[in-house]
């Protein structure tokens, strides 16, 4: 919407986080990660520095109550994971500060999504290493299809060749990569449900962050790209987070966030009706669309997130 007023103004950050833990959790994985030391310095800076709101604030400047103050910082979290309970949710309380969870609607006896198969695996294995594996183990009709979307993939790269990979294995190859890494992880790791047990929040946990005051928000069911999907099952993804949230409590209009922050081509007819008045992308662009209001990955801010500049909090990351 060229030329539309923001809807959140532009010196507003709203940080994204997923794993916030140490080198010993419970569960290893081989993905970005925030170290407690540093994101307990980030809060302290942003305690002192900014203004800590929560999605209730955010929720009532979208539809044109109190203005959030310019320097206003929100607190996401994204994949429902159990690090958000072990860790993150005492040290939030510890402060007083708000957060907002962004949970998958999935019990962890479901097993793993491929996004989160591919993290357990890359705690074993170079990137480059579970690529070939996979690849081994393709029919050759599926093989073929890996190296075109390999190809049609190089002719726009992402920056970091780990994503390179990712990309390919959960997005156009999910379907039978999915499947093969399963079966990896249950002869190097062990049962993918107890795998899945301890990675992400149970049950009780989700209760314990709701009763203790933080808004939880819908992140669909399979953790699969929006943008790729053919509606009716979006409309699934959409409506499974709809009804894990619902059986916490009356509906108040929760706040939605993408997986990958790949949002559908026409996002408010789908999230409208299922009670999401706003949702979240995962890059800094995005301020007068409530359905793809930008976020900022809290790892590229360092200790001292409140030093940056507007310019530098709403940028786009690749």
């Amino acid at each position: 919407m060229t030329g539309s007023p923001p809807l959140i103004p532009t010196g507003t950050a709203v940080l994204m986080y997923h794993y916030v833990r140490p080198d010993d959790a419970p569960q290893r994985v081989g993905a970005g990660r925030m170290d407690l030391e540093t994101f307990a310095a980030q809060l302290d800076d942003l305690s002192r520095n900014a203004t800590i709101v929560g999605w209730p604030e955010v929720a009532a400047a979208l539809s044109e109550g109190p203005p959030l103050p310019p320097d206003a910082v929100v607190l996401t979290f994204d994949d429902g994971h159990d690090d958000h309970h072990r860790y993150v949710l005492p040290m939030l309380a510890e402060r007083g500060l708000p957060g907002t969870f962004f949970i998958m609607a999935r019990d962890p006896g479901e097993g793993l999504t491929v996004a989160h198969r591919i993290h357990v695996l890359l705690a074993l294995m170079s990137a480059a290493e579970l690529r070939d594996a996979v690849v081994d183990a393709l029919s050759p009709t599926d093989r073929m299809r890996c190296y075109q979307a390999e190809a049609d993939h190089a002719l726009d790269p992402f920056d970091d060749p780990v994503d390179d990979v990712k990309w390919v294995l959960q997005r156009d190859l999910m379907d039978v990569a999915g499947p093969i890494m399963s079966r990896m992880i249950e002869q190097l790791v062990g049962p993918e449900a107890d795998v899945a047990q301890a990675l992400h929040l149970d049950a009780r946990q989700i209760r314990e962050l709701h009763t203790a005051g933080m808004t939880l928000g819908g992140h669909t069911h399979g953790h699969r790209w929006m943008d790729w999907l053919p509606r009716a099952e979006s409309e699934r993804e959409i409506a499974a987070s709809a009804a894990q949230l619902a059986a916490l409590g009356p509906p108040r209009g929760w706040p939605f966030a993408y997986p990958y922050g790949a949002a559908p081509a026409d996002p408010a007819t789908l999230l409208r009706p299922a009670g999401f008045p706003a949702a979240f992308v995962a890059t800094g662009q995005g301020r007068s669309d409530r359905y793809r209001l930008g976020r900022v990955d809290a790892e590229i801010l360092g200790p001292t997130p409140s030093s940056h500049r507007p310019a530098d909090l709403t940028r786009s990351d690749p």
